[in-house]
């Protein structure tokens, strides 16, 4: 949205040790599993079975039972359908977002019933030990696995299973889901206009025919049909037990697409958080004000480094070779209220990012205008309005001095002691941004994802500002 020259990135050593893993970017178990952006190609308001769709898989690496409860909201953060689900110790759940828009949940339900392992009986594993012991035991003893928990185990009240056609109750959540995808124009900012030459090009063609969203999923003490965002759900219903993995699939049968990706692993911890409780926590500006005091979880970073490509006529090796960026941050930029009839992009300052090619060359605008904004002509269109979004790396969208690159993207809490916005929104300078990013790789018919590289967490190391970010320059001499 706004670009600045650099001069200097980083000179010194900053911030400090996390404690083991809690704040940093690692896959470890967790509390709670973001799927920071989840795509289903649509057909109007169904899925279109030759497109895209996600897939997730959830593990529960402990031996105990436990139950999740599972949040789906839409590009501007409404939670729009939650329900629950229920795994025995060492279980893992796979779901198809396509199957929960065509209403299909028998196909990722798991089960209650009496009748299936591990609530009846016990078998062996497969895995035998190489001498010849089993993998389970009871009671442990060093070497083998403590059995693994029954889902009978676990309270039965509220859980609603199994599942099955859900497709009478798809009216009641389809449309809030797809109501974020239209096509937007650009407010501007005060009296600076976006730039004509950058507009933005896939929100103003956005429509119905990819539908995305993101989703948690929470350890919980009960099951239950509260988002989130009611009151007393960090305080009676969420579970502070770091137990879950997770992964993410996207496929494209029509592209011949298909990316893999970690998803996010949100740390709860309630002994660190302890010791610093201004820490921002992940669902903070979501939850009730009375949970406040029971949020224990972990904060995104606050700058990402993203390598791009940007060669579409394959001039370099043969082949087409474009990039796009996945961007999960907590917080939207709209017009407000978002049902007006316009639901432009608030182009005031949300971030700033700055590109470099291959050969540390920094675009900048020409010798009349090398600094973006420009004074009070015009502005970088905000390309992520949305809380999560994929956006083409064109020159349409950013400014690039080459076709092969780097990028660095950074929010307000990073952003440098006694840094005054050009844009007159102010406020945004005050919100507690974080995001997750990745970025994606085309080539021909072939795709690869790779997750952007944290550059900062303000949230946690308060010196992790411009210019100094996470960046460990101890080396130099």
């Amino acid at each position: 949205m706004k670009k600045f020259i650099v001069f200097a990135l980083a000179v010194t050593l900053v911030g400090g040790m996390a404690y083991a893993n809690y704040c940093a970017r690692d896959i470890v178990p967790a509390s709670t599993i973001l799927v920071p952006y989840a795509v289903v190609s649509m057909t109007g308001s169904t899925p279109n079975p030759q497109g895209y769709t996600t897939l997730l898989t959830i593990t529960n690496v402990s031996k105990d039972a436990q139950i999740i409860h599972i949040t789906v909201w839409n590009a501007v953060s409404t939670a729009v359908l939650d329900w629950d689900e229920v795994l025995s110790g060492y279980d893992m759940w796979t779901i198809n977002f396509r199957d929960m828009l065509t209403g299909q949940w028998g196909l990722f339900d798991t089960s209650r019933a009496a009748t299936a392992y591990p609530n009846t009986g016990q078998r062996d594993p497969f895995e035998w030990g190489p001498d010849g012991r089993s993998a389970y035991q009871t009671p442990p003893v060093p070497g083998k696995l403590p059995l693994p928990d029954k889902t009978s185990n676990l309270p039965g009240a509220g859980c609603n299973m199994p599942y099955g056609d859900m497709s009478g109750y798809l009216s009641l959540f389809v449309p809030q889901l797809l109501a974020p995808m239209k096509a937007r124009t650009h407010l501007g900012c005060g009296t600076q206009t976006v730039r004509g030459d950058k507009n933005a090009t896939w929100l103003t063609t956005l429509g119905a025919n990819e539908l995305f969203f993101y989703v948690t999923i929470d350890v919980v003490n009960n099951c239950n049909l509260d988002f989130p965002t009611t009151a007393g759900y960090f305080q009676n219903t969420y579970r502070n037990e770091n137990v879950l993995i997770g992964d993410i699939i996207y496929m494209n049968a029509n592209m011949n697409y298909s990316e893999a990706l970690p998803a996010v692993h949100i740390e709860t911890s309630p002994t660190r958080y302890s010791l610093a409780s201004s820490w921002m926590n992940f669902y903070e500006e979501k939850a009730a004000a009375a949970d406040l005091p029971f949020l224990y979880l972990e904060p995104l970073a606050t700058a990402l480094a993203f390598r791009y490509q940007n060669d579409p006529a394959g001039t370099r090796w043969g082949i087409p070779m474009t990039s796009n960026i996945m961007l999960w941050k907590n917080f939207w930029e709209f017009s407000a209220p978002l049902n007006n009839s316009a639901g432009n992009v608030n182009d005031c300052g949300a971030y700033m990012y700055y590109s470099w090619d291959e050969d540390e060359h920094v675009v900048t605008r020409g010798v009349q205008c090398p600094i973006s904004p420009c004074g009070t002509a015009e502005i970088d269109p905000n390309v992520f309005p949305f809380e999560t979004q994929m956006v083409p790396v064109t020159s349409a969208n950013f400014d690039l001095p080459d076709k092969f690159g780097w990028m660095l993207v950074i929010f307000p809490p990073s952003y440098p002691a006694g840094f005054v916005d050009p844009t007159p929104n102010e406020t945004l300078l005050t919100r507690k941004y974080m995001a997750w990013g990745a970025y994606k790789f085309n080539y021909g018919t072939y795709s690869a994802a790779v997750e952007a590289a944290t550059m900062a967490n303000a949230h946690c190391f308060p010196t992790q500002t411009l210019p100094y970010l996470g960046i460990n320059y101890e080396y130099l001499r």
